[in-house]
């Protein structure tokens, strides 16, 4: 089939902030439409979002936040290149090399190349009459990844209610998908329900859908989610296990890392420490960004300590970037990535970097943003690419919902097996 119609425009994600839109047509008559997320905790290694900043195209109602340039870039720059073409995902991602091929896609902007580059894989996908995920694999079971869920947040998500940004649970214990998520919403309405019970603020709901508790300690914040794992009635530990996203970055000063609710700060050998204790007096398998994007040293000393069943996971260090993943294999400073497809730009790319950390023997974690979109597509990249393992934030907002049920879907219709790479 071949491409008779690419048209972008704006829209809004989550947190009503402009993003991207793109839309294929196709010749039988079939349009298939992406829409782009946005983070609000972004490393400075990520690929480039196009922005209008002060630009003759900025909206003065929107503000410099709108997305008009990115827009036009693909409707004038990129459309007149592909249609006419046939429709192969892998030939939309190299024309649009083509067009910019610069680090990070700082010319079109990574938000328009993504959109694009999105909407030419669900393009591809209805030509064979399969689902984004059995694009990616046509045959066999498919791995329905295992979630990794918030239930606190704080830092960028949620007006620094914490120093760390999430406080998470990962149902280790579940024998099936919707298990699993079964015991996260219980988990997660139960949280609510005893933080107004302690008298603390439970009405801020963070931007992921997370509780935005103020808490006096990192300490305090992961006791009051093992209560909450325990009154609903299952084991700290053996079902459940927790998982922090530290986004270490927003608090580090580039000599010390700075802790404001306990008024305390570290040098990087002494957070390194901190950190360690952390893991060891906490149920935590999973640790996100605990140290700085550029603290290569701190991430590699603290490997060398860790417990060999924590997952050391690299968000801002890695930002879906093969360059900084191939620096972290060679320096032995992670031993898993979050892979974003709008810290890449392109969904081909994005996979080859899923399928290099997976080879190095790394975890893999598909991840959602902040602001993100009612768009589902995330939940079939994480299934078709055998991730293992899937982060869109909690149950409430239906940006969020939209990926969960998706899974549900898939668990339901498809021959699937369920991911526990913790086992």
């Amino acid at each position: 089939m071949k491409i008779v119609g690419l048209h972008s425009y704006q829209v809004l994600d989550s947190r009503g902030k402009p993003t991207v839109a793109a839309a294929i047509t196709l010749d039988d008559g079939s349009t298939h439409t992406a829409r782009v997320p946005s983070g609000a905790s972004t490393g400075k290694h990520e690929a480039v979002e196009l922005r209008d900043g002060n630009s003759p195209l900025t909206n003065r109602y929107y503000g410099p936040t709108s997305v008009f340039n990115a827009i036009k870039n693909i409707n004038s720059i990129i459309a007149p290149q592909l249609i006419g073409k046939e429709i192969d995902l892998d030939s939309i991602d190299k024309v649009l090399i083509r067009l910019d091929p610069s680090l990070g896609h700082s010319s079109l902007g990574a938000n328009a190349t993504l959109a694009v580059s999105l909407s030419g894989a669900l393009a591809s996908a209805h030509t064979r009459e399969v689902s984004l995920a059995r694009y990616f694999q046509p045959e066999g079971k498919l791995l329905i990844p295992m979630p990794m869920v918030n239930i606190l947040s704080g830092g960028a998500h949620a007006n620094r209610t914490l120093d760390i940004q999430d406080i998470l649970i990962i149902p280790v214990g579940a024998a099936s998908f919707s298990e699993a998520l079964s015991w996260i919403v219980a988990i997660r309405e139960t949280a609510a329900r005893l933080g107004s019970k302690l008298g603390k603020v439970t009405h801020l709901v963070a931007d992921e859908g997370g509780l935005g508790i103020a808490f006096d300690s990192i300490e305090q914040a992961c006791s009051f989610v093992m209560d909450a794992i325990e009154i609903v009635g299952l084991s700290v530990g053996s079902q459940v296990l927790l998982a922090l996203d530290v986004a270490a970055t927003q608090f580090f000063d580039g000599t010390n890392y700075n802790l404001a609710t306990i008024q305390k700060s570290f040098t990087p050998a002494d957070f390194v420490k901190y950190i360690e204790k952390l893991v060891l007096n906490f149920p935590i398998i999973s640790i996100e960004d605990p140290f700085s994007e550029d603290d290569w040293h701190s991430w590699n000393s603290f490997l060398q300590i860790a417990p060999q069943s924590l997952q050391l996971l690299g968000d801002d260090l890695l930002t879906t970037s093969l360059i900084r993943l191939e620096r972290a294999i060679t320096d032995m400073s992670a031993n898993a990535i979050l892979i974003k497809p709008n810290q890449n730009g392109l969904v081909s790319t994005t996979y080859s970097v899923l399928q290099r950390a997976q080879n190095a023997g790394f975890n893999t974690v598909v991840s959602a943003r902040s602001g993100e979109t009612e768009d589902s597509w995330l939940a079939d990249l994480a299934t078709g690419w055998r991730a293992g393992q899937i982060k869109v934030g909690s149950t409430h907002g239906s940006e969020r919902t939209a990926k969960w049920n998706r899974l549900l879907e898939l668990e339901a219709t498809e021959q699937v097996e369920f991911s526990n790479p913790f086992k």
